[in-house]
């Protein structure tokens, strides 16, 4: 942050005008506060607080209010009853990789929401927005892909699994522990 210097008095008040109308120059003014014996001493917060509480609270308290809040009035797409097309499902709290993804969206939000950086909310537009709504939203294999207006598709069953071997299983945990 740049510390400007500060005046008490009128040197930096542009209503000053010389007698013929015209401003004064402010080049001299500059100079003027530039040679002062006084050196500028940046003025030092009287309490910081501690990082923790200067963090931002969430704007949407869950996915839920996210959604209605910030995603369905936001993001727009033409919706196609076709196969193929984009698919959206108004009950889209039914599929549960909708859920986790738009979960996943909020947090990611709320993130780059309360960061400093000037391009992380850009960051959660390319980086996150962007790859899961070309999933959620595909017609061809995304979890709404068969969805109707007339509310008839439950979504997609769960993808088969056989049980996982104990000696694999064993190396598995292992492997991550």
């Amino acid at each position: 942050m740049v510390n400007l210097p500060r005046t008490t008095d009128d040197r930096w008040d542009t209503a000053t005008e010389a007698g013929d109308g015209a401003d004064d120059d402010a080049t001299e003014l500059w100079e003027a506060a530039e040679s002062s014996d006084q050196p500028h001493i940046p003025e030092t917060p009287e309490s910081s607080e501690p990082e923790q509480q200067q963090k931002k609270e969430p704007k949407y308290q869950n996915v839920v209010e996210f959604v209605h809040g910030f995603f369905l009035p936001v993001i727009r797409r033409r919706i196609s009853d076709n196969d193929g097309g984009l698919s959206w499902d108004a009950r889209w709290w039914a599929y549960p990789e909708v859920v986790a993804r738009l979960t996943a969206l909020h947090q990611a939000w709320e993130e780059a929401r309360a960061s400093d950086s000037m391009s992380a909310m850009s960051s959660w537009w390319i980086q996150h927005l962007e790859p899961h709504l070309r999933v959620i939203l595909d017609g061809d294999t995304g979890p709404m892909a068969n969805a109707k207006t007339d509310r008839s598709f439950m979504g997609w069953p769960t993808m088969p699994a056989d049980p996982v071997p104990s000696h694999v299983l064993a190396k598995l945990l292992d492997q991550y522990n």
